[in-house]
């Protein structure tokens, strides 16, 4: 059970190259049609140049000299990203949009000249580095190359522009000679003097001095020496603690007002003008054309299938006309001076005989109950492979030592003597001129010199009622006749859908054999014909493909003619 379902479940692979190879043409018309695209595209799409500024951003830690430019790049995910979004900010733009005058070129002319050169811009970090690539494309290969280092030279200067403008109210404060005590708690309360050991080392010594100062008023006066020596110290510590700070100041001042001070923002290749479009990329655009014209044309492949109402294989014949399958007739190329059965008299294996003799075998044992019942073999419209059918299998019957008549039941479009060579002038049509002389049957008949126990019934000269002359008690008498004197008699009867004659051959012969066009064959048409036969009481033996051209794929899905199809091949070379 578990292997049944598996078998089901499989993916046939044959089914998707077949339906592939169908619609071959489709699928290069679609592939032309990406790729003509393409082309249009490439000839048409107006050249775009990009010029590109590599820079350095190391984060800025606090206005410090010694920056660490090895901090670790986790950390300063954020800042990085807060840099690249500047980059493209709408203050940065503007003031280049005006120093550079750009609403003179017609790519960054207004009203939105701004956004559009937003667009212009393409900001790509270079992974695990400090560096970034600034991008602008234009039509202009110079314009780009300039529009690109006046940004990245303008938020060059802009940065080192913040950084001093942050600290001019500190820098005000710091120079004031008159501090007020709120200027002067700010003045104390800064980092560079809070953390300075010495000015800690002399604060420590002041305290300790105004505690011994303290401590000897209590006991002795102002004028005592020990006094006046702590006095003196205090006062040399004091100035010392004032030296210090004023020290530090200027050095605030200074790194505050940008002297000295290193840029962490730098330029490392300015842009050069670029010598090659970037766009259109004429080779990528032309292999994606080809690339969804393809998918599409496979696409649509699938979708025609889909919605394809033919028959194709012997499940279509089963599922969709409920028929049994009796095999294939493949399409042969027959050359001029050969007949349509060649295949069948030339010696060798040849897979048009092949495919014959199996459906010659697959009718004896459809036909086990009534085995030398007269066939008709018939078809839903014109052009489908009755006739082409019923050559070969009077051929293929004959070659077995049986007696097989032949009959063209297709008074209206007659073409057996075609076929066999025979004359026109002797034929079906000729029975009904003398009536009760059952000579003239024999009369008619005509035997094929090439091969052997096989005789043909012409349809004769055409007549003007052929209707009325199948609605006669004769064509029982003929059918009657025939069966006594062959082992095997085909009729080779016209399509259903079109006139009623078959079915007026089916009152007197209960079988059929029903021919589909491989490919061709709509299935609701060929379901109106089989109801037909089905409401004369025409017993329908199986259905055989006509016309059916194999492909070695194919021919691997159905494994009985992989041999035969070998065969024909060596007898071919």
């Amino acid at each position: 059970m578990r292997e049944e379902l598996n078998n089901n479940e499989e993916i046939d692979f044959n089914y998707y190259i077949e339906v592939l190879l169908k619609h071959f043409w489709v699928i290069a018309a679609f592939m032309a049609l990406g790729a003509f695209c393409a082309i249009m595209f490439n000839t048409f799409t107006r050249p775009a140049y990009q010029a590109t500024v590599l820079m350095m951003i190391n984060q800025e830690n606090a206005g410090k000299l010694n920056t660490n430019p090895y901090a670790s790049f986790s950390a300063e995910e954020d800042y990085y990203r807060t840099q690249y979004k500047l980059l493209e900010s709408r203050n940065l733009l503007e003031k280049v949009y005006r120093q550079m005058e750009l609403n003179k070129y017609e790519e960054f002319a207004n009203p939105a000249g701004v956004k559009k050169l937003l667009k212009a811009i393409d900001i790509t970090p270079i992974t695990r580095s400090r560096l970034v690539n600034l991008s602008v494309t234009s039509f202009d290969p110079a314009l780009s190359m300039e529009v690109a280092n006046n940004i990245a030279e303008t938020f060059v200067r802009d940065n080192i522009s913040n950084r001093i403008s942050m600290g001019q109210d500190v820098i005000r404060a710091l120079e004031s000679t008159e501090r007020s005590e709120g200027e002067e708690e700010l003045l104390n309360s800064m980092p560079q003097i809070v953390n300075s050991d010495f000015i800690k080392n002399l604060k420590l010594q002041e305290t300790s001095l105004l505690n011994k100062q303290a401590e000897l008023s209590s006991k002795y006066t102002a004028m005592h020496p020990e006094v006046i020596s702590v006095k003196r110290q205090l006062s040399s510590v004091q100035n010392k603690i004032a030296l210090e700070t004023q020290r530090l100041v200027q050095s605030i001042k200074i790194e505050l007002s940008g002297q000295f001070s290193g840029n962490n923002i730098r330029i490392v290749d300015n842009a050069v003008m670029p010598e090659k479009p970037i766009k259109p990329r004429k080779l990528f655009n032309l292999a994606l054309g080809l690339c969804v014209g393809t998918l599409l044309g496979i696409l649509f492949a699938f979708i025609l299938d889909f919605f394809d109402q033919t028959v194709k294989s012997s499940e279509d014949l089963e599922k969709k006309l409920r028929l049994p399958f009796l095999g294939f007739v493949p399409k042969e190329k027959i050359k001029k001076n050969e007949t349509e059965y060649a295949f069948m008299t030339k010696q060798g294996n040849f897979l048009l005989a092949e495919n014959i003799r199996n459906i010659r075998t697959m009718l004896a044992f459809a036909q086990s109950q009534a085995p030398h019942e007269p066939l008709l073999i018939t078809s839903s419209l014109q052009g489908e492979g009755k006739s082409n059918l019923s050559t070969n299998l009077a051929v293929a019957l004959a070659q077995t030592g049986k007696k097989v008549l032949i009959v063209d039941g297709d008074l209206r479009r007659s073409r057996l003597h075609k076929t066999f060579r025979l004359s026109p002038e002797l034929g079906l049509s000729n029975i009904w001129t003398a009536e009760g002389e059952k000579a003239e049957y024999a009369a008619n008949v005509q035997a094929v010199k090439d091969v052997p126990n096989l005789y043909v019934m012409t349809a004769g000269q055409r007549p003007p009622n052929p209707a009325e002359l199948l609605n006669t008690p004769k064509l029982a008498d003929f059918i009657d006749w025939a069966k006594k004197n062959y082992d095997q008699v085909l009729i080779d009867c016209p399509a259903i859908v079109p006139v009623s004659d078959t079915l007026l051959w089916g009152k007197y012969i209960p079988y059929a054999v029903f021919v589909v066009k491989y490919g061709q064959t709509n299935t609701r048409v060929a379901q109106i014909a089989i109801d037909k036969l089905n409401k004369a009481d025409i017993k329908i033996l199986g259905a055989v493909i006509g016309h059916y051209q194999p492909s070695g794929m194919a021919i691997g899905k159905y494994g009985y003619y992989k041999k035969s199809y070998s065969y024909y091949n060596e007898d071919k070379k």
